[in-house]
Protein backbone atom coordinates (compact mmCIF):
# COMPACT_ATOMS: atom_id res chain seq x y z
CA UNK A 1 0.00 0.00 0.00
CA UNK A 2 1.37 3.35 -0.78
CA UNK A 3 0.62 6.53 1.08
CA UNK A 4 -1.75 7.98 -1.09
CA UNK A 5 -4.10 4.75 -1.46
CA UNK A 6 -7.04 4.91 0.33
CA UNK A 7 -9.07 2.01 1.96
CA UNK A 8 -12.39 3.90 1.04
CA UNK A 9 -13.14 5.87 -1.82
CA UNK A 10 -16.05 8.87 -0.97
CA UNK A 11 -19.04 8.30 -3.12
CA UNK A 12 -21.69 11.24 -2.19
CA UNK A 13 -24.79 11.32 -0.53
CA UNK A 14 -28.36 10.02 -0.65
CA UNK A 15 -31.24 9.64 1.84
CA UNK A 16 -29.18 11.03 4.86
CA UNK A 17 -26.31 8.51 4.45
CA UNK A 18 -22.82 9.30 2.78
CA UNK A 19 -21.55 6.70 0.69
CA UNK A 20 -17.99 4.69 0.44
CA UNK A 21 -16.55 2.21 -1.57
CA UNK A 22 -14.33 -0.21 -0.02
CA UNK A 23 -11.22 -1.13 -2.17
CA UNK A 24 -9.50 -4.48 -1.28
CA UNK A 25 -7.03 -2.84 1.25
CA UNK A 26 -10.25 -3.94 3.71
CA UNK A 27 -10.17 -7.64 3.25
CA UNK A 28 -10.51 -9.81 6.31
CA UNK A 29 -8.75 -12.98 7.18
CA UNK A 30 -12.37 -15.36 7.06
CA UNK A 31 -13.92 -14.23 3.80
CA UNK A 32 -12.01 -13.43 1.16
CA UNK A 33 -15.27 -10.97 -0.02
CA UNK A 34 -15.37 -9.32 3.54
CA UNK A 35 -13.91 -6.66 5.02
CA UNK A 36 -11.38 -6.53 8.37
CA UNK A 37 -13.48 -5.25 11.58
CA UNK A 38 -10.90 -2.20 11.92
CA UNK A 39 -11.55 -0.38 8.62
CA UNK A 40 -15.20 -0.13 9.05
CA UNK A 41 -14.88 0.92 13.07
CA UNK A 42 -12.83 3.39 11.79
CA UNK A 43 -14.64 4.80 9.08
CA UNK A 44 -18.16 4.92 11.15
CA UNK A 45 -15.55 6.72 13.62
CA UNK A 46 -14.79 9.41 11.52
CA UNK A 47 -18.91 10.21 10.44
CA UNK A 48 -19.29 10.45 14.37
CA UNK A 49 -16.49 12.68 15.00
CA UNK A 50 -17.51 14.81 12.05
CA UNK A 51 -20.81 15.09 13.62
CA UNK A 52 -19.48 15.75 17.04
CA UNK A 53 -17.39 18.58 15.67
CA UNK A 54 -20.46 20.42 14.52
CA UNK A 55 -21.68 20.64 18.08
CA UNK A 56 -18.63 21.52 20.15
CA UNK A 57 -15.06 21.05 21.01
CA UNK A 58 -15.33 17.65 21.97
CA UNK A 59 -13.21 14.47 22.20
CA UNK A 60 -13.59 10.32 21.82
CA UNK A 61 -13.53 8.73 25.16
CA UNK A 62 -15.23 5.90 24.01
CA UNK A 63 -16.76 3.58 21.20
CA UNK A 64 -18.00 0.51 21.12
CA UNK A 65 -18.79 -1.47 17.39
CA UNK A 66 -20.88 -4.30 17.21
CA UNK A 67 -20.62 -6.87 13.49
CA UNK A 68 -24.11 -7.86 13.26
CA UNK A 69 -22.85 -9.83 9.75
CA UNK A 70 -20.14 -10.17 7.83
CA UNK A 71 -19.50 -6.64 5.55
CA UNK A 72 -19.22 -7.31 2.16
CA UNK A 73 -16.16 -5.20 0.16
CA UNK A 74 -18.50 -2.91 -1.49
CA UNK A 75 -20.42 0.33 -1.59
CA UNK A 76 -21.05 1.60 2.56
CA UNK A 77 -23.89 3.82 3.37
CA UNK A 78 -23.25 5.42 6.73
CA UNK A 79 -25.86 7.12 8.35
CA UNK A 80 -25.28 9.40 12.04
CA UNK A 81 -27.91 9.53 14.87
CA UNK A 82 -27.76 11.38 18.23
CA UNK A 83 -28.08 9.38 21.42
CA UNK A 84 -27.13 11.24 24.22
CA UNK A 85 -27.34 15.10 23.71
CA UNK A 86 -25.39 17.11 26.29
CA UNK A 87 -22.65 20.28 26.81
CA UNK A 88 -19.95 18.34 28.62
CA UNK A 89 -20.68 14.25 27.46
CA UNK A 90 -22.14 13.51 24.10
CA UNK A 91 -23.37 9.73 22.80
CA UNK A 92 -23.38 9.12 18.85
CA UNK A 93 -24.70 6.11 17.43
CA UNK A 94 -23.48 5.16 13.46
CA UNK A 95 -24.88 2.79 11.41
CA UNK A 96 -23.47 0.79 7.90
CA UNK A 97 -25.31 -0.73 5.71
CA UNK A 98 -24.39 -2.67 2.62
CA UNK A 99 -27.72 -2.88 -0.48
CA UNK A 100 -29.84 -1.48 2.48
CA UNK A 101 -28.84 -4.21 5.08
CA UNK A 102 -27.70 -3.21 8.61
CA UNK A 103 -23.88 -4.69 8.58
CA UNK A 104 -22.52 -2.76 11.79
CA UNK A 105 -23.59 -0.58 14.10
CA UNK A 106 -21.18 1.75 16.64
CA UNK A 107 -22.10 3.65 19.27
CA UNK A 108 -19.34 6.95 20.68
CA UNK A 109 -19.32 8.68 23.93
CA UNK A 110 -17.45 11.79 23.22
CA UNK A 111 -16.01 14.12 26.38
CA UNK A 112 -15.63 17.99 25.79
CA UNK A 113 -12.36 19.01 25.66
CA UNK A 114 -11.50 21.26 29.29
CA UNK A 115 -8.16 22.68 30.86
CA UNK A 116 -8.67 20.17 34.10
CA UNK A 117 -5.32 20.88 36.42
CA UNK A 118 -4.93 17.21 37.79
CA UNK A 119 -2.25 16.66 40.46
CA UNK A 120 0.97 15.15 38.00
CA UNK A 121 1.47 12.57 40.68
CA UNK A 122 -1.81 10.83 39.27
CA UNK A 123 -0.56 11.45 35.70
CA UNK A 124 0.56 7.72 34.14
CA UNK A 125 4.45 7.87 33.67
CA UNK A 126 5.80 7.74 30.08
CA UNK A 127 7.03 4.30 28.74
CA UNK A 128 9.00 5.44 25.43
CA UNK A 129 10.00 3.08 23.00
CA UNK A 130 10.62 3.64 19.50
CA UNK A 131 8.49 0.81 17.32
CA UNK A 132 10.71 1.49 14.78
CA UNK A 133 13.44 -0.25 15.99
CA UNK A 134 11.40 -3.85 16.05
CA UNK A 135 11.18 -6.47 13.09
CA UNK A 136 8.80 -5.93 10.76
CA UNK A 137 6.34 -9.05 10.56
CA UNK A 138 2.99 -9.30 8.49
CA UNK A 139 -0.17 -11.25 9.80
CA UNK A 140 0.69 -14.21 7.58
CA UNK A 141 -2.96 -16.36 8.18
CA UNK A 142 -4.35 -13.90 5.70
CA UNK A 143 -5.20 -16.08 2.45
CA UNK A 144 -5.27 -12.94 -0.18
CA UNK A 145 -2.20 -11.47 -1.12
CA UNK A 146 -3.92 -8.11 -0.92
CA UNK A 147 -5.77 -7.38 2.19
CA UNK A 148 -5.57 -5.25 5.72
CA UNK A 149 -2.37 -7.12 6.21
CA UNK A 150 -0.99 -5.27 3.59
CA UNK A 151 -2.54 -2.15 4.49
CA UNK A 152 -0.85 -1.71 8.06
CA UNK A 153 2.43 -2.10 9.11
CA UNK A 154 3.32 -4.42 11.52
CA UNK A 155 6.52 -4.63 14.45
CA UNK A 156 6.29 -7.28 16.97
CA UNK A 157 8.66 -6.78 20.08
CA UNK A 158 11.22 -9.04 20.63
CA UNK A 159 11.00 -10.33 24.34
CA UNK A 160 9.50 -14.06 25.28
CA UNK A 161 5.80 -13.29 26.51
CA UNK A 162 3.58 -16.22 27.49
CA UNK A 163 1.13 -18.21 25.47
CA UNK A 164 -2.05 -16.29 24.52
CA UNK A 165 -0.28 -12.51 24.94
CA UNK A 166 1.30 -10.60 22.30
CA UNK A 167 2.91 -7.29 21.61
CA UNK A 168 2.58 -5.33 18.52
CA UNK A 169 2.76 -2.31 17.09
CA UNK A 170 0.63 -1.25 13.84
CA UNK A 171 0.81 1.71 11.08
CA UNK A 172 -1.79 2.36 8.48
CA UNK A 173 0.57 2.75 5.59
CA UNK A 174 -1.89 5.28 3.47
CA UNK A 175 -5.36 6.71 4.05
CA UNK A 176 -8.54 5.66 5.83
CA UNK A 177 -10.58 8.01 3.24
CA UNK A 178 -8.42 9.05 -0.21
CA UNK A 179 -7.45 12.56 -0.23
CA UNK A 180 -7.49 13.27 3.73
CA UNK A 181 -5.21 12.12 6.42
CA UNK A 182 -6.73 9.90 9.49
CA UNK A 183 -7.59 11.59 12.43
CA UNK A 184 -5.38 9.88 15.66
CA UNK A 185 -8.80 8.28 16.80
CA UNK A 186 -9.33 6.81 13.26
CA UNK A 187 -5.76 5.56 13.77
CA UNK A 188 -6.44 3.50 16.82
CA UNK A 189 -9.91 2.51 15.48
CA UNK A 190 -8.11 0.57 12.23
CA UNK A 191 -5.41 -0.76 14.32
CA UNK A 192 -7.23 -1.98 17.50
CA UNK A 193 -9.71 -4.88 16.00
CA UNK A 194 -6.43 -6.44 15.19
CA UNK A 195 -6.05 -7.30 19.20
CA UNK A 196 -7.83 -10.51 17.72
CA UNK A 197 -4.46 -11.20 15.50
CA UNK A 198 -1.67 -10.35 17.80
CA UNK A 199 -0.82 -12.93 20.41
CA UNK A 200 -3.41 -15.48 19.35
CA UNK A 201 -3.35 -18.88 21.53
CA UNK A 202 -5.63 -21.28 18.95
CA UNK A 203 -4.04 -22.48 15.98
CA UNK A 204 -5.60 -20.45 12.70
CA UNK A 205 -5.78 -23.38 10.81
CA UNK A 206 -7.54 -25.97 13.17
CA UNK A 207 -9.97 -23.09 14.91
CA UNK A 208 -11.87 -19.69 13.91
CA UNK A 209 -12.07 -17.16 16.41
CA UNK A 210 -14.18 -14.28 14.81
CA UNK A 211 -14.81 -11.30 17.01
CA UNK A 212 -18.56 -10.30 16.99
CA UNK A 213 -17.58 -6.90 18.72
CA UNK A 214 -14.90 -3.96 20.18
CA UNK A 215 -14.59 -1.61 22.82
CA UNK A 216 -11.90 0.87 22.97
CA UNK A 217 -11.86 3.63 25.43
CA UNK A 218 -9.52 5.98 25.57
CA UNK A 219 -7.71 8.62 28.18
CA UNK A 220 -5.27 10.25 26.04
CA UNK A 221 -4.92 11.22 22.36
CA UNK A 222 -2.85 8.88 19.86
CA UNK A 223 0.63 11.02 19.30
CA UNK A 224 1.87 9.72 16.20
CA UNK A 225 1.30 7.03 13.58
CA UNK A 226 1.85 3.76 15.50
CA UNK A 227 -0.46 1.97 17.88
CA UNK A 228 0.69 -0.38 20.36
CA UNK A 229 -1.31 -3.81 21.62
CA UNK A 230 -0.18 -5.71 23.88
CA UNK A 231 -3.27 -8.19 24.39
CA UNK A 232 -3.60 -10.97 26.11
CA UNK A 233 -6.54 -13.82 24.80
CA UNK A 234 -8.40 -15.85 27.27
CA UNK A 235 -10.39 -19.04 25.77
CA UNK A 236 -12.55 -20.99 27.28
CA UNK A 237 -14.57 -24.61 26.21
CA UNK A 238 -18.07 -23.03 25.88
CA UNK A 239 -17.46 -21.52 22.85
CA UNK A 240 -16.82 -18.09 24.24
CA UNK A 241 -13.53 -16.07 23.98
CA UNK A 242 -11.96 -12.52 25.34
CA UNK A 243 -9.23 -10.49 23.95
CA UNK A 244 -8.01 -7.84 26.47
CA UNK A 245 -5.44 -5.11 25.45
CA UNK A 246 -3.33 -2.17 26.19
CA UNK A 247 -2.96 0.02 23.80
CA UNK A 248 0.14 2.41 23.90
CA UNK A 249 1.59 4.89 21.10
CA UNK A 250 5.58 5.79 21.66
CA UNK A 251 5.22 7.04 24.86
CA UNK A 252 3.05 5.06 26.85
CA UNK A 253 -0.42 3.70 27.18
CA UNK A 254 -3.46 5.72 25.82
CA UNK A 255 -6.01 3.06 26.45
CA UNK A 256 -7.72 -0.17 26.27
CA UNK A 257 -9.73 -2.56 24.07
CA UNK A 258 -11.51 -5.46 24.34
CA UNK A 259 -13.58 -7.94 21.86
CA UNK A 260 -15.67 -11.11 22.76
CA UNK A 261 -14.79 -13.77 20.57
CA UNK A 262 -16.61 -16.49 18.97
CA UNK A 263 -14.63 -19.93 18.99
CA UNK A 264 -15.62 -22.49 16.24
CA UNK A 265 -13.16 -25.88 15.39
CA UNK A 266 -13.02 -25.57 11.46
CA UNK A 267 -15.13 -28.50 9.62
CA UNK A 268 -12.24 -30.74 8.48
CA UNK A 269 -11.92 -30.90 4.47
CA UNK A 270 -12.89 -34.11 2.08
CA UNK A 271 -8.97 -35.01 2.50
CA UNK A 272 -9.37 -35.37 6.73
CA UNK A 273 -7.20 -32.12 7.15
Amino acid sequence: MRPDDALYLPDGEADRAVRFIATPWTRGPWDMRTQHGGPPTALMVRAMERRAAELGDFQLARVTADFLRAIPIAACDLVVEPLRPGRRALGLQCTLAVDGRPCARASALFIRRADVPVPPELALPDDPLDPRGLPEHTFDFFPDPVGYHTAIELRVGTCPLEPGSGDGWLRLRGRLVAGEAPSPAQRVAVAADAINGVGFALEFARWTFVNADLTVYLHRELEGEYVRLRTRHISQPDGRGLVDAVLGDRRGPIGRALEAQLLEPRQPTAQGG
